[in-house]
């Protein structure tokens, strides 16, 4: 699993998106062709090692194709979903927020991150690819839960 940080021009904001290597490489492409971020943003996908600067499960703010690809937001702390409670509601996103930011990442991580047809005929190494992205989840999930 790699990430991408996106930092704004305007306020003290950063996101970080995190999936697969090839994933976070289109988004990077997708968010800087889409998106006013700052320079300091990536270029590159980071590796994520599940230290304590990397993102936090607490620090998601939205999911995207079945929670393969999370975006989190830097000092945003939902501890309910560090806990089994479904209910709990989510608190707000922070109002010093760059919300022009989050809402061009919101649209085009969602209409960038491709989707998976499983009603086409495809051969074996085109099934594996669901699956590998269903591992990285897994290890994303382990790496989050070592360090609790």
């Amino acid at each position: 699993m790699v990430q991408a940080a996106f930092s704004s021009n305007s306020t003290n904001t950063t996101f970080h998106v995190v999936a697969d290597n090839s994933t976070v490489t289109a988004l990077i492409a997708s968010i800087d062709a889409n998106c006013t971020v700052a320079s300091n943003s990536s270029t590159s996908p980071l590796a994520f090692n599940g230290t304590a600067s990397d993102p936090k499960p607490e620090q998601a703010i939205q999911y995207y194709r079945g929670s393969s690809v999370v975006l989190t937001l830097d000092g945003y702390n939902d501890t309910s979903a560090l806990v089994d409670n479904s209910s709990a509601p989510a608190p707000p996103i922070p109002s010093n927020v760059d919300m022009t930011l989050l809402t061009c990442l919101n649209q085009t991580i969602g209409a960038a991150v491709p989707l998976f047809d499983d009603s086409q005929q495809t051969s074996g190494a085109e099934t594996l690819l669901p699956n590998v992205s269903l591992l990285g989840l897994a290890y994303v999930v382990w790496c989050l839960s070592r360090l609790f």
